[in-house]
């Protein structure tokens, strides 16, 4: 990309704040995550070199040091192309991302030298995810419009079950009727992508790169892993969950409509809980979604707590941040027609477009 970093790969004089490339940051920048409770797997340094390799995207990560150690961060993903403009992101095609710190002057510290990068490679704006909370009045620009969910499994799958509602424990015991299997671990990716595949046609959306996902697996092995839905030995559902601290996440799930009936989705969510039940993973991350949207009911309807997600921007500019998302008035003729495109096309032309939808 067209973005040089040589004057930006930098620390200050009193090497409080450094600036370095997303993957340098190892296993002392996991070390931090693991000890920040706002931290998440979307944050790990891993996501350098996959979005390198997948996309060829540059990365950086900001760092706060008190007496030599981490205390604070901000992991970067930056663009260079023609629909999104110049910009940085933290982090694309993730749920999650945002900056980090012990304390608010850390993050003020980190927020106001994300601001300085802007300046220094001319980018258009910054845009940070955060869960719970944003930064507030350091923001240029907010927009919260997508929620997140999360079920509290630390307690016994008898009384999970019990405390949902009429209406989901008699899915459960459909979905339980169906004679479905299910294969769990990261050796079938040609299924769950033709899956995805298939799903995000359905949804009018450009499906990602398998390299993406071959990338996830890869460097996040330690973390990943995909659970299949099999009726009469063909696939039928899939989601990919990364696992990281005490809380699995249902990071990406493909439940094509023509199997709709099958209900896959409740089939493999109530195997994961179940099996995570009682262990060190205490939530179930169901992931974001639209307020009021389908996927909101069907989350919310599994008892979970629902957490607001701002979107946060820095922007010399306010007009010059886009609306990169469906309900974009001037998108909604192109998802139209992208439902109606065969699988085979979506696959070759999606992976192409997606960089573009971060």
């Amino acid at each position: 990309m067209a973005i040089d970093l040589r004057n930006i790969l930098t620390k200050t004089s009193d090497n409080r704040v450094e600036i370095m490339p997303l993957a340098v940051g190892g296993q002392e920048w996991v070390d931090y995550l693991m000890s920040d409770p706002a931290a998440d797997i979307c944050q790990h340094f891993a996501w350098g070199d996959i979005f390198g390799d997948t996309f060829g995207l540059d990365t950086i990560l900001i760092v706060y040091r008190e007496n030599g150690k981490i205390a604070g961060g901000l992991p970067l993903i930056l663009f260079d192309q023609k629909i999104t403009g110049r910009a940085m992101v933290s982090m694309p095609f993730l749920n999650y991302g945002g900056v980090l710190g012990v304390n608010d002057d850390i993050k003020k510290t980190l927020v106001d030298t994300g601001r300085q990068v802007l300046e220094k490679i001319s980018a258009d704006y910054l845009e940070m995810r955060h869960t719970a909370q944003g930064i507030g009045t350091l923001a240029d620009h907010t927009i919260q419009n997508r929620s997140t969910f999360r079920l509290d499994i630390n307690r016994s799958t008898e009384e999970i079950f019990k405390n949902f509602k009429k209406q989901l424990r008699t899915r459960i015991r459909r979905a339980e009727k169906q004679g479905l299997d299910y294969y769990q671990g990261q050796d079938r990716l040609d299924h769950f992508y033709d899956l995805f595949a298939m799903a995000m046609t359905e949804h009018g959306t450009p499906v990602m790169p398998k390299k993406f996902f071959a990338s996830i697996l890869k460097y996040l092995s330690e973390y990943a892993q995909m659970m299949i839905a099999y009726k009469d030995n063909k696939p039928v559902g899939g989601k990919l969950v990364l696992k990281f601290k005490n809380r699995a996440t249902m990071t990406w799930g493909c439940y094509p409509n023509r199997y709709k009936n099958l209900l896959a989705n409740y089939h493999l969510t109530w195997e994961l809980i179940q099996q995570l039940a009682g262990s060190e993973i205490e939530l179930v991350d169901f992931g974001r979604s639209a307020i009021d949207s389908g996927g909101y009911i069907y989350k919310t309807n599994w008892g979970t707590e629902v957490i607001p997600i701002y979107v946060d921007y820095i922007a010399s500019d306010k007009d010059r941040i886009p609306l990169l998302k469906p309900e974009n008035a001037k998108y909604r003729m192109a998802i139209s027609l992208w439902k109606k495109l065969p699988v085979c096309i979506t696959k070759i032309a999606g992976p192409r477009l997606a960089r573009y939808f971060p």
